[in-house]
């Protein structure tokens, strides 16, 4: 029945984002294979997002939908003995819901939240052995003590401001939170832009303007996570066959290019994580991030 409920969202969300005018489409897709790092830890994000912007009464604003899947695998991909593991399996597809508003022109406030699912029901295990199947030519991954199947809930928000500090030189800033099942965190992004700014994020990809110029990102994440459910399991009760002290304070090293072209924009960011656990083998974890944004109208 939850499946059922799941996939019934999902229509009714994208019947209410298409209703909307100048709609864009999105595909982010995150991995670490890209570097030989042997898929593991975040092992792989896909996201697809349906936006729409939208004026009314001199207000301007972005209506966002996104379905997602995360995966994060420990670094001994063909180890099945849990007890040797130095990262869960685990896996969380959702669905999003948020307004993105613009307050100035170099700022704004984005409010939603999420429902998802961890688990066997979030597919994360079969998603990866069909990749290993079909590109890499891999033995499957046994997927040994898994988080286990949970409904989750969660809030989001964040608070974007960019400074110009000359032509095409401008300073980032954003600040964000997560509460919910999922996860409780909160977290500061700065960076350096070359390039035109507008009121949305870097990464975000949100095609804004008519402009085709390039754009150079080059920032960072700093986070501190009061619980975070992929390594430590619900907060409610103790189901986790396999549960890891998860480091409070992590942080992200990104550097990035984007470049538009007509009603395609392209993005692609480095991105060089610190420890989610004590127990990884490696200090930081590499990942490159490809987004593709195409505008519908």
């Amino acid at each position: 029945m939850k499946n059922i409920l799941f996939l019934k969202l999902i229509v009714l969300f994208l019947s209410f984002n298409f209703c909307y005018s100048q709609n864009q489409i999105n595909l982010d897709v995150d991995n670490d294979l890209y570097f030989d790092s042997r898929d593991m830890y975040y092992s792989s994000g896909i996201f697809v997002s349906f936006s729409s912007l939208k004026n009314t009464d001199d207000k301007i604003f972005f209506n966002h939908f996104k379905i997602g899947q995360l995966i994060y695998t420990p670094s001994s991909r063909y180890e099945i003995n849990p007890n040797l593991y130095d990262y869960p399996y685990s896996g969380y597809l959702f669905l999003e819901l948020s307004k993105q508003k613009q307050i100035s022109e170099n700022s704004s406030f984005t409010f939603g939240g999420n429902i998802g699912i961890t688990g066997d029901a979030s597919l994360a295990k079969g998603m990866q052995n069909l990749y290993h199947d079909l590109v890499l030519d891999l033995p499957h991954l046994a997927w040994n003590s898994q988080m286990p199947q949970e409904f989750q809930i969660n809030l989001v928000a964040n608070y974007f401001k960019g400074f110009k500090i000359e032509d095409n030189v401008n300073i980032t800033t954003k600040l964000y939170s997560k509460i919910g099942t999922y996860q409780i965190m909160t977290g500061v992004n700065f960076g350096l832009l070359i390039g035109d700014i507008n009121w949305t994020g870097f990464s975000d990809n949100l095609i804004n303007n008519s402009k085709n110029k390039l754009s150079f990102y080059l920032g960072t994440h700093q986070e501190y996570y009061f619980h975070d459910y992929k390594l430590e399991g619900s907060l409610f009760n103790e189901d986790a066959p396999l549960t890891m002290t998860s480091n409070k304070y992590r942080n992200t090293i990104e550097v990035g290019l984007k470049k538009k072209f007509r009603n395609l924009q392209i993005l692609t960011t480095f991105n060089s994580m610190s420890k989610d656990t004590e127990k990884q083998r490696t200090s930081r974890h590499p990942f490159l991030k490809i987004s593709l944004s195409y505008q519908l109208n």
